[in-house]
């Protein structure tokens, strides 16, 4: 497990070949808003988040002023499976902010959210799938998610027919996700992945 930051941007047309290059960025995602329409093949929400661009970056990285990055996490990085989420063609990655319920206890919710991995491992065709636990961070909206999850597939075709495989997957995953996870708090979104420096 790796200790990374997300730095979640704000800037409406953010330079990603500035922020590649700086020391210490490991990738910037940037908002696929070509593929956001693929959402709604999941019913999900197809709107763009309130952030343009994540920055990942290595933990040693000190974090600059607050107004170009309004929000940073900190977060324990897990890989499930799949060792594509940084190098990959024409693959489609979606980053999801996590809500924990209210209610639901910090230990609780990490129980549940790394027992996912095997829910996930039996019912989705994931090419890659790494969960990240937020360990501290300025809230978003108010109220900021508890992990931000990373999932792959290979193509928009893989999108559509192994996002669930098997007999009852979609309920199956509706029904373990519910017990971690706040659908209403939780956003997802499609992003292009642009590889940094570090």
């Amino acid at each position: 497990m790796d200790r990374v930051r997300c730095l979640l941007l704000d800037d409406p047309s953010p330079d990603v070949g500035e922020l590649t290059s700086r020391p210490g960025v490991l990738s910037v995602d940037v908002i696929d808003h070509d593929r956001l329409h693929l959402l709604a093949e999941r019913s999900m929400p197809v709107a763009a988040p309130s952030w343009t661009a994540l920055v990942w970056t290595t933990d040693e990285v000190t974090t600059p002023s607050a107004s170009g990055y309004p929000v940073t996490l900190t977060l324990d990085r897990h890989p499930v499976w799949g060792d594509r989420l940084d190098d990959y063609d024409d693959a489609v990655l979606m980053v999801s902010m996590v809500a924990r319920p209210h209610g639901l206890d910090a230990g609780a919710f990490i129980d549940r959210y790394r027992a996912h991995a095997e829910v996930a491992r039996t019912y989705h065709g994931f090419d890659a799938y790494r969960q990240n636990l937020v360990t501290s961070g300025t809230a978003v909206l108010g109220k900021g998610p508890a992990a931000v999850s990373e999932i792959l597939l290979a193509d928009e075709e893989a999108w559509r027919d192994r996002f669930y495989e098997g007999d009852g997957a979609s309920e199956a995953v509706g029904r373990d996700v519910a017990r971690f996870l706040d659908r209403a708090a939780t956003r997802s979104t499609l992003v292009r992945r642009f590889p940094g420096s570090a």
